[in-house]
């Protein structure tokens, strides 16, 4: 099996025809057809608009033309499709109808290579612009909460202090209703991170951790049993006309000795 073939596998990518470039999702798809300008007839853009798209999708065509490297090509139409917002999949779907269409097989490692490697580049840099913080609810992202994570494992072993022992996670996760919607979901999220700011105001790590739950990265000591009672009272009574009450799971998590652990851990926590 190809690499491309794997990946549509995978990603199921079968139930995405609404996307690809040509043909029907009820139908076979045909082989298309070259205008002059050796585009390719009936062809749709990713987002329904011509523009860059198509011109890098052209520039691959050219280059299996002219039987010049596709790789350049490829490279250029992966960091495009990542700046118009374009998925991965849709780019690569895009990439096997052209090559299906004017090779008549699957795209080349080389393209798919090149393709996939500069859509991650431009999507990193795109990600790595933006706040660390969750923009509804202001708490910390994920990725913040794991680089402070790490921290603290480096800080502990320069003091040769055990990270188990001196920091733990506080999990939070909203009990949610039979019908309750997605937006009301992010809401009672939102109560979560105000009764959390309140609780824990000592400059602790408050962070969104998937999205159903939330966490606090907090010092373990006498005192976090009773914080952890008073938040959930406080998640209890935060809105008291609310029907049913809002109640929360909220537990202690143990960190593990060892950095790469602790980032499995939050891998989990965040798992819906």
């Amino acid at each position: 099996m190809s690499l491309f073939a794997d990946l549509r596998r995978r990603f199921d990518l079968f139930s995405l025809r609404t996307h690809d470039l040509a043909g029907s999702p009820a139908q076979e798809r045909p082989e298309a057809s070259y205008n002059d300008s050796g585009t390719p007839c009936g062809w749709r853009e990713s987002h329904g608009t011509a523009g860059t798209q198509r011109s890098a999708y052209l520039a691959i065509a050219e280059a299996l033309q002219d039987g010049a490297d596709v790789v350049p090509a490829s490279s250029e139409v992966g960091r495009q499709l990542a700046e118009d917002g374009v998925s991965l999949l849709e780019a690569l779907d895009g990439l096997g109808a052209l090559y299906r269409s004017h090779a008549g097989g699957e795209p080349a490692f080389a393209a798919v290579r090149a393709l996939s490697s500069s859509w991650s580049e431009s999507s990193l840099t795109y990600l790595h612009s933006l706040s660390c913080e969750d923009p509804l609810t202001g708490l910390a992202s994920m990725a913040h909460v794991r680089s402070r994570l790490g921290e603290i494992y480096r800080e502990a072993e320069v003091r040769g202090t055990s990270v188990p022992s001196t920091h733990a996670l506080v999990v939070v996760e909203p009990i949610w209703r039979q019908g309750l919607s997605p937006v009301d979901r992010e809401l009672r999220l939102v109560d979560v991170a105000e009764c959390l700011r309140i609780v824990f105001c000592a400059g602790e790590v408050l962070g969104r951790v998937g999205n159903r739950r939330a966490t606090a990265l907090v010092p373990r000591d006498h005192a976090l049993p009773e914080q952890v009672e008073t938040l959930r009272a406080l998640i209890a009574q935060w809105r008291p006309d609310s029907d049913p009450p809002q109640y929360a799971r909220i537990w202690i998590e143990g960190l593990p000795a060892s950095v790469q652990w602790a980032g499995r851990v939050l891998d989990e926590l965040a798992r819906t």
